[in-house]
């Protein structure tokens, strides 16, 4: 698989786990119980894969996308500094995560099945990081409206087909 596909696969992967953590916030899970905690967990461990995979390709390659040649010079200069801020808000999102499982009272369970966290239990720690978690995602998310808004004006405002580069093909064609 070239690069460019496995970062497709990755950018969908990364945005379909965002939205389900968007979807089930942190007081919904602690509502609901054990399954969706140990749930919760499970997906934020394929989710720190997934950033893991990911930012490893950029330290190791740098950026994929480049700016086009239809951006302004303050687009230019944007777009490497909005998606290096979210190579590292999506790895600060899947760290202070685990932080929350490694000092939680409890193990954690992924999917109720695999031990991802020992059971620490410094509740302060642990309280501290739920909160700067809290924090973490707020931020990441605004980072994506950001991010999608920036690529939507390229795509339909300077018609530079942005959104053709991250799409899979099947739905070039509503675009």
């Amino acid at each position: 698989m070239s690069r460019r596909a496995t970062i497709k696969w990755l950018h969908w992967l990364s945005a379909l786990m965002i939205l389900y953590f968007f979807l089930v916030e942190p007081e919904d899970v602690r509502r609901l119980g054990a399954a969706a905690l140990a749930t919760h967990a499970g997906v934020g461990a394929v989710f720190a894969l997934v950033v893991v995979a990911w930012f490893a390709m950029y330290l190791a390659k740098g950026l994929a996308g480049r700016p086009g040649p239809k951006l302004p010079g303050w687009g230019k200069r944007f777009h490497p500094l909005a998606h290096k801020a979210m190579y590292w808000g999506l790895l600060a999102m899947a760290i202070s995560g685990g932080l929350i499982g490694l000092f939680a009272p409890y193990a954690v369970m992924a999917f109720g099945a695999f031990p991802i966290a020992p059971n620490f239990d410094v509740k302060f720690l642990h309280n501290a990081m739920q909160e700067l978690h809290e924090i973490v995602f707020n931020a990441l998310l605004f980072g994506i409206v950001v991010h999608t808004a920036f690529h939507a004006w390229r795509h339909f405002r300077l018609k530079d087909n942005a959104l053709r580069i991250m799409v899979p093909k099947p739905l070039h064609k509503y675009l």
